[in-house]
């Protein structure tokens, strides 16, 4: 089989960028360094788009007056996206991890031969288990992972089942991935997911039990969190970032009421699953260190990028879809 993507040395991925494709080079020795660091797939593959005379055909070229300084800046800038990203969901998650152990030790127990037990929590959907090669129910699964964490031969869990008896769920919590804590959270019973949702948000609990609705926004803000932090963890892009899947329905107590966002507007794909939307819905959490470090560090690399790019900017908001939000500048 003969590709249609043969090997091609540094010099003649230059060569093919600016002979074949119009990319204008301020130094071409720079940018041989650039690609032998980070890849032309990354670089230009990657943060081509906005450049390209057309996204569909390569060999129409570049838009004139394009330098691969112009898009290598462009990377640098989601890249560094990636990093807040990934720092600010991380602290949401710190978050979300004491609240959670905490309403259990509260509410269920910190004894883990009884918080531990399946008949404390709801089962959830069977699904299939690749690895078991067999539907299984969520909480099966939750429950094994967190055995197997209980009997771990290193510390804090050693420590604690030898000297305690006992490991409670504040240090069980802290080996779960943040898929298996969402689980966790929603295989609880409905009060203590009410009591996590308030605690999370910062209202009141009988607040949250009168809008049932708000169970399913956190479990789907939850799903999306997850989602960035992952395409954050692999290296995916975070600028232009959207998903179909874990796209956040229409709830108007949430993107209406709270965020301003119209029907109409969401149907023109606002308030879905865009930087600024998640940006905007981890703002308005009760903790607002996540949501400020987000915004204030997107923000200066934002500006950063706009003094040498500025006609960049109606690109960069519409995409991520940024707005002078009061939301933001309240919460934070």
């Amino acid at each position: 089989m003969v590709s249609d993507k043969p090997f091609l040395s540094i010099s003649q991925q230059i060569e093919q960028l600016r002979d074949d494709r119009g990319l204008l080079f301020n130094s071409e020795e720079r940018a041989h360094d650039i690609l032998v660091r980070y890849g032309y797939y990354e670089v230009i593959n990657g943060y081509k788009e906005h450049f390209m005379k057309n996204v569909d055909d390569d060999s129409k070229g570049f838009i004139e007056g394009i330098t691969f300084e112009h898009v290598f800046a462009l990377y640098d800038f989601d890249r560094h996206l990636r990093e807040i990203t990934m720092n600010s969901i991380e602290l949401f998650e710190a978050n979300l991890r004491q609240v959670v152990a905490y309403t259990v030790a509260e509410n269920i127990s910190f004894d883990q031969s009884i918080f531990m037990d399946r008949k404390h929590y709801r089962t959830g959907n069977k699904y299939w288990n690749q690895k078991l090669h067999k539907n299984v129910y969520p909480i099966d699964t939750l429950m094994s992972t967190m055995t197997n964490i209980s009997k771990s031969k290193v510390d804090p869990y050693k420590h604690y089942r030898e000297e305690h008896g006992n490991i409670p769920p504040w240090i069980i919590v802290k080996k779960l991935s943040f898929g298996n804590l969402i689980w966790w959270y929603q295989l609880l019973p409905a009060a203590c997911s009410d009591i996590i949702i308030a605690r999370m948000f910062g209202f009141p609990v009988a607040f949250v039990k009168n809008i049932p609705d708000l169970r399913s926004v956190f479990s789907s803000l939850l799903k999306l969190y997850l989602n960035y932090r992952n395409t954050a963890a692999h290296g995916g892009r975070i600028y232009n970032h959207k998903s179909e899947k874990y796209a956040l329905p229409y709830f108007q107590i949430f993107q209406k009421d709270i965020l301003g966002i119209s029907e109409a507007d969401y149907r023109h794909g606002k308030g879905q699953s865009r930087f600024g939307f998640m940006m905007r819905s981890i703002a308005f959490m009760g903790n607002h260190d996540p949501g400020r470090e987000l915004y204030q560090a997107a923000m200066n690399q934002l500006k950063e990028y706009l003094k040498r790019y500025p006609d960049d900017k109606n690109y960069l908001l519409e995409t991520m879809e940024l707005t002078e939000d009061p939301i933001i500048k309240t919460r934070i």
